[in-house]
């Protein structure tokens, strides 16, 4: 049996009054024998679950909550999360507040000498993009410290809608939709490497011993990278069990579509059109069950297209800041790394470990957000396109369908950064071309600037 088919059965008495009924899942147990999915065959029995979904990026969820960035949660049901006690929300307002005084702190310090010695050029010009970098660093993590702290009830109301959600795709369907998400722990993983590393060259790099306050603001300094980038991690976990969801309605109408249905049908179908026996096309036992399955599919599709927005508005002030701090990122350590290579001077192999340790951490969370994304995004629209070549064979299932499309032209289904560009599987192409093309300008300025350097000298000669 192909993994992407459904077996549909009508249930009968017996097995419509268990809690889950006639339609099997191969996504649910891949071991199972063929006579399970008889329609005589007994009801399998349920398995209870603790936090399904939420289970599999528990590691990324541990960290936020640590960090404030999340509520911790009570667990009412296997189903259902609840508010934090008043202990927890004391815990995740101190953490927070903790985190906006050291903000002042260190924003205070950047406008004094403290902070001086952590400023070193790379070149003979000022520190002005090392100083607005840091700027952006603090200015992206405070904004998602509010952001989330605003957005504590919409999250957990995204995470209670996905769990009823499961749990009437595990009544009806009896398929658990779990999924391993080892990337978070790889990109945790990652993340924590890349800002020690980091800490640790900055360190080597400061002139003379480093003051109480340089280390305050260096170890902040990491902290608010990692955790933002942790939370980016978060959002593109979040954005992958959307995407789960989606292909797994969208699997159930591929049951539907005139391919699927002919495979079903095997080589012996085809003699038997050939004989004029059957209309081509047409499987009456598989189609008397579309008015019940597409009801229930269009209703999950309206969730989840519900819980993608909720997502977006949740994150979508955290993606504009964490996309410009990128942005800019990226371009300065692209910029530093040509004046290293092409400059007169000697190679400083901090600079470069520097700049590529910065590149390697930043274009890897862009390449995961935007492919989230845009799997994500995919997905949620091919759910029309697939509905347009299912096969209906009476003006009632035409109904349904039309009903849908006509709803599905109307929805224009994209994630975006609050609604300045849509994020998707051509963003990480889109900022690199910018990049290029500021790397350019940056490049000719610099030219600019040697020529008149070497012009009085020349004057003088």
């Amino acid at each position: 049996m192909s993994p992407n088919t459904w077996v549909i059965e009508m249930p009968t008495q017996k097995t419509r009054s268990h809690p889950y009924p006639r339609r099997i899942s191969p996504y649910r147990t891949p071991s199972l024998h063929r006579d399970a999915f008889s329609r005589d065959a007994p009801p399998m029995p349920s398995r209870n679950h603790d936090h399904p979904v939420f289970e599999d990026i528990r590691t990324i969820l541990s960290v936020l909550k640590a960090s404030g960035l999340m509520p911790i949660y009570e667990q009412v049901s296997d189903y259902e999360v609840g508010p934090p006690t008043k202990t927890n929300e004391f815990y995740s307002f101190f953490v927070r507040g903790v985190v906006h005084a050291l903000t002042i702190f260190n924003v205070y310090s950047l406008f004094t000498p403290i902070s001086a010695q952590l400023f070193f050029s790379y070149r003979e010009t000022d520190n002005v993009n090392q100083w607005i970098e840091l700027l952006l660093c603090i200015l992206t993590y405070t904004l998602t410290v509010f952001v989330c702290a605003r957005n504590t009830t919409s999250m957990l109301r995204i995470m209670n809608e996905i769990l009823q959600l499961d749990e009437e795709v595990r009544r009806q369907f009896g398929a658990n939709l779990n999924q391993n998400f080892g990337f978070s722990v790889k990109f945790l993983v990652g993340i924590a490497a890349c800002q020690t590393y980091i800490i640790v060259l900055k360190i080597y790099a400061v002139q003379g011993e480093i003051t109480p306050t340089s280390y305050i603001l260096l170890a902040f300094y990491g902290i608010q990278n990692g955790l933002t980038a942790t939370y980016i991690v978060f959002a593109s976990a979040l954005l992958r069990i959307v995407y789960i969801r989606f292909h797994f309605i969208n699997q159930l109408l591929n049951g539907y579509t005139y391919g699927q249905q002919q495979k079903r049908k095997g080589g012996g179908a085809r003699a038997r059109r050939q004989r004029g026996d059957v209309h081509p096309n047409i499987n009456p036992a598989l189609m008397e069950h579309f008015p019940e399955d597409s009801l229930f599919i269009y209703r999950m599709h309206n969730k989840l297209l519900r819980i993608y927005k909720g997502i977006n508005d949740c994150c979508n002030l955290i993606l504009v800041s964490f996309l410009g701090y990128s942005f800019y990122t990226v371009t300065t350590n692209c910029y530093n790394l040509f004046v290293q290579i092409t400059g007169k001077g000697m190679v400083s192999p901090n600079i470069l470990q520097w700049c590529f340790a910065w590149l390697c951490l930043h274009v890897s969370l862009l390449a995961l957000l935007s492919r989230s994304c845009g799997l994500t995004t995919t997905e949620a629209n091919a759910t029309s396109q697939i509905l347009a070549r299912v096969y209906a064979k009476s003006k009632e299932y035409q109904n349904i369908i039309d009903k849908f499309l006509t709803k599905s032209i109307k929805q224009e289904v994209q994630f975006t950064a609050y609604g300045f560009f849509a994020i998707d599987n051509s963003t990480l192409f889109k900022i690199f071309s910018a990049v290029t093309t500021y790397l350019v300008i940056l490049i000719q300025f610099k030219q600019l600037e040697d020529s008149k350097v070497e012009d009085p000298v020349q004057e003088q000669n």
